[in-house]
């Protein structure tokens, strides 16, 4: 009877510690009458995501009409639990961003779901957890990586279907007018490797 009482205990303490760890988001002010939601649940607070260790369980569901799906489930590592809705494709629709890890310089990384409107899902990008600081230059439809470290420097990304290609170009910043005219190299051979 102790034992069972006890396994009682245990098993309301880890449920009730699961659900404190437990990010939940109501996506309707992005998704308009989607009925969407994410759920980021962390059960893994002692790992650091360096050796591809795992610590969370992303879902995103939808409910219409008292019908519910998962359209996306993945492990994945956020050490911090952050989400952040940007789009990534310049299609006008945000998609989502969820915070993967922070180097010592505090360059963060994070995992890319894409929205399809036409197809009501999301999928996730591969790769994308390697780029650094990413933002979407919607001008040139590129993604840049702005890495803060003994020497700053912007990479360069794009995306083929579901996976990141780098196409290989490195700016260093030293925050002189030499950045300004490289950066703006980079571009034109972007544009121009994109044109063939």
């Amino acid at each position: 009877m102790k034992l069972t009482f006890a396994l009682i205990i245990c098993n309301v303490f880890f449920i009730n510690a699961f659900a404190q760890n437990t990010k939940t988001i109501k996506c309707d002010s992005i998704y308009k009458n989607k009925g969407i939601t994410i759920k980021l649940k962390n059960f893994d607070t002692e790992t650091d995501g360096y050796n591809d260790e795992k610590n969370s369980i992303l879902i995103i569901s939808q409910k219409v009409k008292n019908k519910s799906s998962i359209l996306i489930k993945d492990s994945i590592f956020s050490l911090v639990q952050k989400v952040e809705f940007k789009d990534f494709n310049n299609d006008g629709i945000k998609d989502v961003l969820v915070q993967n890890i922070s180097d010592v310089r505090s360059n963060w990384t994070y995992n890319l779901y894409l929205y399809n409107s036409k197809t009501n899902n999301f999928k996730r990008i591969i790769g994308f957890d390697e780029i650094k600081n990413p933002r979407y230059n919607a001008k040139y439809n590129i993604i840049e990586s702005y890495i803060v470290s003994g020497e700053d420097w912007v990479l360069f990304y794009g995306l083929k279907k579901n996976r990141v290609f780098n196409y290989g170009i490195q700016v260093k910043d030293d925050h002189s007018k030499n950045f300004d005219k490289d950066y703006k190299k980079a571009i034109k051979k972007i544009l121009s490797l994109k044109s063939t």
